[in-house]
C-alpha cells in the first residue's frame, strides 16, 4: 500500500504546434457538431492500445456530467509525459459517443438550467465501451449519469480492470470503484466533503482520511479535484521513474510535492 502525504522540458515549440492544431480540430469538431447534432460514428474497434502508437493507453472514463479538473488534469500531465521520454495515449471512453458534458453536475441539478448549463463543456467522447482500445490505466473522475448508464460503466470498469496495471479514481469517483467492487477489503480514499457518507455506504473499505492519494496494488483512488494532478503524476512515477516525473512537474509548474511521497 502507498499513501501520499530536474529541469525544464524540451519540446515546447512543439507542444505550441499542437495547441494551435487542437484549436483548429476543435473549430472543426464544433462546425461539424453544429451541422449535425447526431452521435457521431463509432471508431473501429482496435484489438490493444491505440492503432498505430506504441505509448501506454490509458482510458478516461466519462459519465453523463462530468467534474472538468477531475479528468482534464490527469490528461494533461499525462499527455506531458510523452515529451520526457514516458509516453501515454490518453483517450476518453463512454457509453456513447453523444456529447457529454463537464459542468460539475450543475446542469442536471439546476432545472433552470435545462440543456444549456451556465458553466459546462461540452465534450465527444472518443469512443464507446464497445469499441475502445485495451487500455493499461483507467481513470475514473467525480461523475453523474442516470442508472442505466451506470450500470454499463460499472460493466466496463470491471472487465477494463482485469487486464489493466492500474485502475485509479479521483474525487466521487471513488463511488464508481467501490460500486465495481474493486476496492472491497482495500484502503482507499475520496473527497473530504465525502468521508462520512463514502465510509457509511461502503464498510468494506477502509477509508484512510487527510491524505493526496492511496495505492493499494492495482487501484488508487485520490481525494478531491487537484488531488488527481498530484495522482497523474505519480502514475508517471510509477511507469517510468521520479526523473520523468519531476520533469513532468516542472514542466507544468506544478508546486506541490504530494505525488512523490509514500
Amino acid at each position: 500500500m502507498r499513501i501520499s502525504a530536474g529541469s525544464t522540458l524540451a519540446g515546447l515549440s512543439r507542444r505550441r504546434l499542437l495547441a494551435l492544431a487542437g484549436l483548429a480540430v476543435a473549430g472543426a469538431v464544433k462546425r461539424a457538431a453544429a451541422a449535425s447534432p447526431a452521435e457521431p460514428e463509432p471508431m473501429p474497434a482496435p484489438r490493444g492500445g491505440i492503432p498505430g502508437r506504441s505509448g501506454i493507453a490509458v482510458a478516461v472514463v466519462l459519465g453523463e456530467h462530468n467534474t472538468l479538473i477531475d479528468v482534464a488534469g490527469p490528461w494533461e500531465v499525462l499527455s506531458s509525459g510523452g515529451y520526457s521520454g514516458g509516453p501515454f495515449d490518453v483517450y476518453s471512453v463512454a457509453a456513447s459517443r453523444a456529447p457529454v458534458l463537464c459542468d460539475d453536475g450543475r446542469g442536471a441539478m439546476d432545472p433552470r438550467m435545462g440543456s444549456f448549463p451556465l458553466s459546462g463543456l461540452s465534450v465527444v467522447p472518443d469512443f464507446r465501451f464497445e469499441d475502445a482500445p485495451t487500455p493499461r490505466v483507467v481513470i475514473i473522475g467525480a461523475q453523474t449519469s442516470g442508472e442505466a448508464r451506470e450500470r454499463k460503466t460499472l460493466e466496463w470498469i470491471r472487465h477494463a480492470a482485469g487486464t489493466a496495471d492500474l485502475t485509479a479514481s479521483v474525487c466521487t469517483g471513488a463511488y464508481l470503484l467501490a460500486k465495481s467492487g474493486l476496492l472491497d477489503g482495500r484502503p482507499a480514499t475520496t473527497n473530504r466533503s465525502a468521508y462520512d457518507d463514502f465510509e457509511k455506504s461502503f464498510p468494506k473499505i477502509r477509508l484512510v482520511r487527510g491524505v493526496r492519494f492511496v495505492e493499494s496494488g492495482s487501484v488508487a483512488t485520490a481525494t478531491g479535484l487537484t488531488a488527481g494532478i498530484d495522482l497523474a503524476l505519480h502514475i508517471v512515477e510509477r511507469f517510468y521513474g521520479p526523473k520523468v516525473a519531476q520533469d513532468v512537474s516542472d514542466y507544468e509548474e506544478w508546486p506541490g510535492r504530494a505525488w512523490r511521497a509514500g
